[in-house]
């Protein structure tokens, strides 16, 4: 595990976050080896580790240690993008093999979006619940 990051993990503000929330990313990283749930890349530094709710607090999820993930910033643009066009830059840009698709849209489906099939041109699903500001940038 990179003890650096890991530093600067426990030094970063949550703001408002709650304490259970901050002492649970902490454990995560390390339970988590440093690493992306989704892609298995390790965290190279403090601003990509994004600490996901799997069921979004706007619909009664918590801060407790299995309501949560650390993800790669663009994989938690990814889980709650509803856009066809960010869909797909974040697809090209990440490059997830099956077995990463499959965690992701585990993370879709628990998020409330719809999940993401290759197979079909429309990835739009609508309904949209403000959880995260999509970002038309390139990853």
């Amino acid at each position: 595990i990179n003890t650096f990051l890991l530093l600067q993990l426990m030094r970063a503000p949550t703001y408002s976050r709650s304490a259970e929330y901050a002492d649970n990313r902490i454990s995560l990283f390390s339970a988590q080896w440093g690493k992306c749930a989704v892609t298995g890349k390790k965290f190279q530094c403090i601003s990509e580790i994004h600490c996901h709710h799997k069921k979004p607090k706007g619909i009664g999820g918590s801060d407790k240690y299995e309501n949560l993930v650390l993800v790669l910033a663009p994989v938690h643009e990814l889980i709650h993008a509803v856009d066809e066009d960010t869909i797909r830059s974040y697809l090209t840009a990440l490059k997830l093999d099956t077995s990463q698709l499959t965690k992701l849209n585990k993370l879709r489906t628990l998020a409330k979006r719809k999940p993401i099939d290759l197979e079909k041109p429309n990835l739009t699903n609508n309904s949209h619940n403000g959880m995260t500001k999509e970002t038309k940038k390139s990853v």
